[in-house]
């Protein structure tokens, strides 16, 4: 059996932002797959998280949360063998997710949001500018234009039995990040079983792939021998 990275965006995102750490992870021979969440709902990302574990089959999966996306992989990544939370929200049992949002994101990315009338949130230009503060700039020009609306919400209730809870976990803090407070982080990081901190801004797919890509490889040859 040969180690599986599933690789799990955040907010407004789809899959294709990872497509720097698909193409060195190839390099280095190492199978992985990128997930679209639906964001329709949490329930659905969930689900979604799931059944992108369950796919997979019988390799063991490295399942990789950057930003939003730790929220549905700590409550469906159960069946994985391995999680890395990258800048992600790793929730603790019993606390709201959604009380921790203030204490989470900079004021200068919350200002960046912008509410359609069917309650969708969609980014402003302004986004960019902290999202992708140090990655490079044709990236981020090309992912702004990938931004997606959103309709799942950060949950008001706790996440019953988070799978970090059971499974190896690795957080990697972003310590140039401008869109989630690097405390905030840390204080994350402190729940898991090994952290890393990484000199980026909040999209290291985009401006630090090769450390990324190293670590996601790392934890790969671990899945297949733990």
């Amino acid at each position: 059996m040969t180690g599986h990275v599933l690789l799990v965006h955040g907010a407004n995102h789809d899959g294709w932002c990872w497509a720097p750490v698909l193409e060195r992870l190839d390099r280095a021979g190492i199978r992985a797959t990128a997930l679209d969440l639906p964001l329709t709902s949490f329930a659905d990302d969930t689900g979604a998280v799931r059944e992108a574990v369950r796919a997979i089959g019988n390799d063991p999966v490295v399942l990789v949360a950057h930003s939003y996306g730790g929220l549905p992989v700590a409550a469906g990544g159960h069946e994985a063998s391995r999680l890395v939370f990258v800048a992600a929200r790793m929730p603790a049992p019993g606390e709201s997710p959604a009380a921790l949002t203030p204490r989470w994101g900079h004021p200068e990315f919350r200002a960046a949001w912008a509410v359609r009338d069917d309650g969708a949130v969609t980014l402003t230009p302004a986004a960019g500018d902290v999202l992708y503060s140090g990655s490079p700039r044709n990236l981020a020009a090309l992912a702004a234009t990938r931004w997606r609306p959103m309709w799942s919400q950060v949950p008001r209730e706790p996440v019953p039995d988070p799978a970090w809870t059971r499974l190896p976990s690795t957080y990697v803090v972003c310590t140039g990040d401008r869109t989630v407070r690097v405390e905030a982080q840390r204080a994350c990081a402190a729940r898991a079983d090994e952290s890393i901190e990484l000199a980026c801004d909040h999209s290291p797919f985009f401006s630090a792939p090769t450390a990324l890509s190293g670590i996601l490889a790392a934890q790969a040859a671990a899945a297949t021998t733990g």
